[in-house]
């Protein structure tokens, strides 16, 4: 069993692939779809932020 630690830990490392896919497509293809991909990884790196402290105040 995977430690609790590693579902925000995950969700970080896509919220960052999802950027640096936006910054590679912005640069080869319509500039709106690398936009829209920036803004999932930021989002999705919030989320992860969010779960990782909603879990360090859970262990008190």
């Amino acid at each position: 069993m995977a430690e609790p630690v590693m579902g925000p830990v995950m969700t970080m490392l896509i919220g960052g692939l999802l950027i640096a896919a936006g910054l590679i497509f912005a640069s080869r293809l319509p500039p709106w779809i690398g936009i829209i991909l920036a803004i999932a990884g930021v989002a999705t790196l919030l989320v992860g932020m969010i779960m990782l402290f909603g879990l360090a105040h859970e262990k008190k």
